[in-house]
């Protein structure tokens, strides 16, 4: 087997892989990125690219602050350091993807947040997420690294105690790359691995819609075990993070444009503002997990001005003229209590602006006015508890080097992206996930284009 040659080997090419990538290259190492998938973007490339930074332009200052909200929303737990070191980076990070061509427009206020952390991408034909990959993959291969779609990669390979080699299936066959430097693991979470979500995850998580990138199979997560990597919320990181059709397991937020959430008796269970994670979590107790979400015109209008229109497209959409007939529309569709969905929905229409018995006044968190549905036509989508990723990972450094099971470097392999646990703890804040991923995976690359001297040369000398 010929044995191909580089310096740094990014194993995916989602958001944290082609940042790895951009700035291995761009520190001089010879970088090469294997993308299982036909295209780079990952899952990256299927979000909004809502983005939570501060120390910019757009919210200058507020570390601390920022720092806050990371403790709380990851409900206290999780590695302290790794928050620490991600506002440290934030602003950053920001100024390094402006000045690579990927600007920021605005930032929005969403659920648990203080400020408005979430930084969003210009309105265009399409998502902030694809709009970020596609600009650091221009970077990527401006700075000299070699992309290699439909590479998959399957085992890593030491010598000495030291990660140098990696196998992997291309479009040619079996494959082996050396690197002299390291490699970093950027392939994604599992939430399409039916095996590790049934051995971690807890009774139900089978039934959890995953809308992630296809090459989401604990690829690299299953070649660090391998070597004895360390791991973090394995277990309470598998949980729904939000709302997804389950026939086209695409992703709904129509709740944050102003929809009524109501489950299969046609009651409400959840604030419909709060962070989407907690809603599907609550969604997950609910008769045969059903989510449904009904709205009117004015909601779809407002919807259709925000970054999520752009990313979240294609679920299947049930609409008609009036809302008894779309609620009996749903009666035979998916046995909503048509009846007891009318009550719900007249009585929470006569709650606003005031508030309603679950305390909800705006659209998503603390921003937006709440509105009634009321605005013909109606609408609805059926949803049920779905995934954009999960928390639990191989354990990291601040270098983002992996450990083993006993806390020591596994020296040459370093990690970035959904891939590392510990970060969110049990939870997490919106835009941190896609935040996670270009913070980290822009020190996995650095860290793993600097290496180690010693180990580097003698790598070097036994080719």
């Amino acid at each position: 087997m010929e044995v191909m040659l580089a310096d740094v080997v990014v194993v995916g090419g989602g958001g944290a892989g082609l940042a790895a990538a951009v700035e291995a290259a761009e520190g001089g190492a010879r970088t090469v990125l294997l993308e299982s998938e036909g295209a780079t973007g990952g899952s990256t490339a299927l979000s909004a690219g809502h983005t939570a930074f501060c120390d910019t332009t757009i919210v200058p200052g507020g570390r601390e602050a920022l720092y806050a909200d990371l403790i709380a929303a990851h409900d206290g737990e999780g590695d302290h350091g790794l928050s620490r070191l991600y506002v440290d980076e934030a602003g950053a990070t920001c100024e390094w993807l402006a000045e690579r061509g990927i600007h920021f427009a605005r930032s929005v206020q969403l659920a648990k947040m203080s400020r408005p952390w979430a930084h969003e991408m210009p309105l265009s034909g399409k998502g902030g997420g694809a709009q970020i990959t596609e600009g650091l993959e221009q970077a990527a291969r401006k700075a000299g690294a070699q992309i290699l779609p439909g590479h998959r990669a399957r085992r890593l390979h030491l010598e000495g105690d030291r990660v140098t080699m990696l196998d992997g299936d291309g479009p040619e066959g079996a494959f082996r790359i050396r690197a002299a430097r390291g490699i970093v693991l950027a392939s994604g979470g599992f939430t399409r691995n039916a095996e590790m979500i049934r051995n971690w995850g807890p009774k139900g998580a089978d039934k959890i819609v995953p809308f992630t990138g296809a090459g989401s199979r604990g690829d690299g997560l299953t070649m660090a075990l391998a070597l004895g990597c360390g791991t973090a919320y394995m277990a309470p990181g598998i949980s729904p993070t939000g709302p997804a059709d389950p026939v086209t397991g695409k992703g709904v937020l129509m709740i944050y444009a102003g929809a009524v959430m109501i489950n299969r008796d046609g009651q409400r269970f959840h604030r419909e503002s709060d962070l989407y994670s907690d809603i599907s979590k609550a969604g997950m107790s609910q008769p045969d997990t059903l989510m449904i979400q009904v709205y009117d015109q004015r909601a779809k209008d407002y919807f259709a001005t925000t970054m999520w229109a752009r990313a979240l497209t294609g679920f299947v959409e049930h609409a008609a003229p009036d809302l008894p007939s779309l609620l009996n529309k749903l009666a035979e569709e998916c046995g909503l209590d048509a009846a007891a969905a009318a009550e719900t929905i007249a009585d929470y229409n006569r709650s606003l602006p005031d508030g309603d018995r679950l305390g909800r006044r705006h659209l998503v968190g603390d921003s937006g006015q709440a509105t009634p549905v009321d605005s013909a036509p109606y609408y609805a989508a059926i949803t049920r508890p779905g995934t954009s990723h999960y928390n639990g990972g191989v354990q990291v450094t601040t270098r983002m080097e992996v450990k083993d099971v006993f806390g020591n470097v596994i020296p040459g392999l370093y990690a970035a992206g959904e891939i590392i646990g510990g970060f969110h703890g049990p939870n997490y804040m919106s835009a941190t996930q896609v935040g996670k991923a270009l913070i980290f995976g822009r020190i996995a690359g650095r860290s793993a284009a600097m290496g180690d001297d010693s180990n580097i040369n003698q790598v070097a000398t036994s080719r």
